[in-house]
């Protein structure tokens, strides 16, 4: 197992799951909502109230994109959400989460990293919604 893992080898493994996303991967997403909001509550809420904030952003946009209340996005930004989110809820990612901190941590690194690259699409996504997103970001 690698020990120092870089935010372009996670981009690497992103791109090539963004690939397979599809409508079944993004019902897969809304129906995992509760183990996503589950794993989510684990994170220190003091390190990580940001990330926090902006999985159930993301899970929301997912559910407003999928039932056509929000298409206002592109589809690689629903596919690299996707795809994070996929990654957070495997146990055996590139950092098994039974890894005591550094296991959740290269998941929070992951979400750092793919929410920087869709802020924009996040924050359009949470002006149409009537949310703060300063309070996100």
């Amino acid at each position: 197992m690698k020990n120092n893992i870089t935010q372009e080898e996670f981009f690497e493994e992103i791109e090539v799951e963004t690939s397979r996303v599809d409508s079944k991967t993004i019902r897969e997403i809304i129906n995992e909502e509760k183990k996503i909001q589950s794993k989510s509550s684990k994170l220190d809420a003091g390190k990580f109230k940001k990330l926090i904030m902006q999985i159930r952003l993301a899970l929301s946009l997912i559910k407003d994109f999928r039932n056509k209340s929000y298409t206002e996005v592109p589809w690689r930004t629903i596919a690299m959400i996707s795809a994070a989110i996929l990654y957070f809820i495997n146990p055996f990612d590139m950092v098994p989460d039974v890894l005591p901190l550094l296991g959740i941590t290269d998941d929070a690194i992951l979400f750092a990293t793919v929410f920087k690259s869709i802020q924009a699409d996040l924050e359009k996504y949470g002006q149409w919604k009537g949310i703060k997103t300063a309070d996100y970001f």
